[in-house]
């Protein structure tokens, strides 16, 4: 199943599209000057696994960039770039392709090949699975790297070179990212192993709270194992399985003079991504990222505001500062719970499918309560999805410094290993019609190398940083640099932030000249800059 994404630090969301097809035959023969080396002749390298396996995994690579990537590109330029990974585990080996792709080894030739077709993925797959056993063979150094580890840095160096988002992750890395983004079953407990499984954490409602498991209780036993016998990997794997299934655990509390003896049934668990603060009379929401429980958990805590503030909840403030981003659906959930119709975003690229609208549903519940967005250099993807278009709207006062930037869409496959490969293949287009990636979002109310004790109403008076948005979509690099210079992306959580976003809520006149009014177009030969502009507070 294709997956589409946003990602800066590996998160990725399912979505109707086309599944990943590969044929199967992946056999080819390949002429060369020597043996090419196949399953049976393949060294005992650590974590190997048989070349049919390797050449299905490079196949799938290949097809799944030539198909999906924003940039066309060739199978045997993707192959050639990821080999280049071989002379930095040994400086000794080197590949080089003249009619013929080369294997040398000190300058002499060890073993060659017949180069496939340009587009021939699954030729190019199989001939870099007897590429690498080649220079296995050849080389110690290669020899010793595990072979997940080994397919892993030359499939990275392939991507690395296409764009800074597209990657792989090898199955034991996937399978943290599919647990972080999609859920996993557990119980619910962070550990501290540098103290001798103590749990630092619980989460609510998880089988380790309704089995009464608390913080700084430690783990010494894991289904009659005791825990000291175990490495760290072996005990979170241990913990999770499959859901409804039980685990026997042996827990030391302070206070207590032996260990107590806990059945905890394993349940699937997603970790919570949004956390409700109550000041007064304002709610303030924090979303650390995007997961598939983010548009739902998001609504319940809104939900719960509003019933224990009741008629006094003045506003929201939604605090996406630091927030790498995550799953797309749920950056449209999230952002469709204040608007109440229209695009939220755009996607565009190279792939038909990539060319999609995503916008507000037909008929749902929209928060009409005033609210401020707060964004910062840490502020990525989804969480740049949902400000563009909360500031676009004019629903939201945006307040912070620039974000990342990030405005790329990855197509994240689960490869035949269990591995993940993510690919960017879409660039993002906010509501008015600019792109996000590199201009990023960019305040209406800007605290940039502010102190938290800052004169808020002083900042108030100024001049909005965006109130030149309706003119953003027009602007070229020059002035999207200008623009961004005048509101630098930096990376703190300024108490600043909160104090800006909770007087313009409870300031009408304040709130409705940020978010109102539309801004003329920004002329190309300008006689002053926009930073300039900005800095000496004129109202364009």
């Amino acid at each position: 199943m294709k997956k589409v994404a946003f990602r800066r630090y590996g998160t990725a969301k399912a979505q109707s599209g086309v599944a990943l097809s590969l044929a199967t035959g992946l056999a080819l023969a390949l002429a060369a000057c020597g043996t090419t080396p196949n399953a049976a002749t393949l060294p005992a390298a650590p974590g190997i696994v048989s070349m049919q396996d390797e050449s299905k995994l490079f196949a799938e690579t290949y097809e799944s960039i030539i198909e999906y990537h924003i940039e066309a590109t060739h199978a045997d330029e993707v192959t050639l770039t990821g080999l280049g990974q071989l002379p930095v585990i040994d400086p000794n080996l080197a590949v080089s392709r003249d009619g013929k792709l080369v294997v040398l080894r000190r300058g002499i030739e060890v073993w060659s090949f017949t180069a496939p077709a340009p587009y021939d993925s699954i030729g190019w797959g199989t001939l870099t699975a007897s590429l690498l056993a080649a220079a296995r063979e050849a080389s110690p150094a290669v020899a010793a790297v595990r072979t997940d580890k080994l397919d892993e840095a030359v499939i990275g160096r392939s991507l690395a070179a296409l764009d800074p988002f597209s990657h792989y992750a090898r199955p034991e890395l996937a399978r943290e990212w599919r647990a972080a983004r999609d859920g996993f079953g557990g119980i619910g407990v962070s550990l501290d192993t540098d103290t001798g499984m103590r749990i630092t954490d619980v989460m609510a409602g998880s089988p380790a709270e309704q089995a009464g498991i608390r913080p700084d209780d430690r783990i010494v036993s894991l289904d009659g194992v005791p825990s000291a016998s175990m490495s760290s990997d072996d005990i979170r794997e241990h913990l999770r399985g499959p859901a409804m299934s039980k685990i026997m655990l042996g827990i030391q509390r302070a206070g207590l003079e032996r260990p107590i003896s806990l059945s905890v049934q394993r349940a699937h668990l997603v970790p919570p991504s949004v956390t409700l603060k109550e000041q007064n009379d304002i709610a303030i929401l924090k979303i650390s990222t995007f997961n598939q429980r983010t548009g739902p958990d998001l609504a319940l805590m809104m939900a719960k505001a509003h019933r224990e503030i009741g008629g006094a909840l003045a506003g929201i403030v939604l605090d996406l500062r630091d927030n790498p981003g995550g799953l797309l659906d749920q950056s449209i959930e999230v952002a469709s719970q204040f608007l109440a119709s229209g695009i939220v975003v755009t996607t565009i690229g190279r792939n038909p499918e990539s060319f999609q609208y995503f916008a507000v549903p037909a008929e749902h519940v929209t928060e009409k309560l005033p609210m401020a967005v707060l964004v910062n250099g840490g502020s990525a993807s989804a969480s740049e999805i949902v400000a563009a278009a909360l500031q676009d709207s004019g629903r939201a006062v945006v307040i912070g410094t620039a974000s990342f930037g990030k405005g790329t869409v990855q197509t994240v496959l689960r490869t035949s290993n269990d591995g993940e490969l993510t690919v960017t293949w879409a660039k993002l287009v906010t509501p008015k019609g600019y792109f996000l990636h590199h201009h990023g979002v960019v305040p209406t109310v800007c605290t940039a190398n502010l102190p938290d004790d800052a004169n808020a109403n002083a900042i108030l008076q100024k001049t909005p940083v965006a109130r030149l948005i309706e003119a953003r979509d027009d602007l070229n690099d020059t002035e999207w640099t200008d623009l961004r210079a005048a509101c630098p992306a930096q990376r703190a959580d300024r108490g600043i932030d909160v104090t800006l976003a909770r007087q313009l809520i409870e300031n009408p006149m304040a709130y409705s000249r940020a978010t109102g009014g539309s801004a003329p177009r920004l002329a190309h030969n300008a006689p002053t800059t926009v930073a300039h502009n900005l800095a000496a507070g004129i109202n364009r």
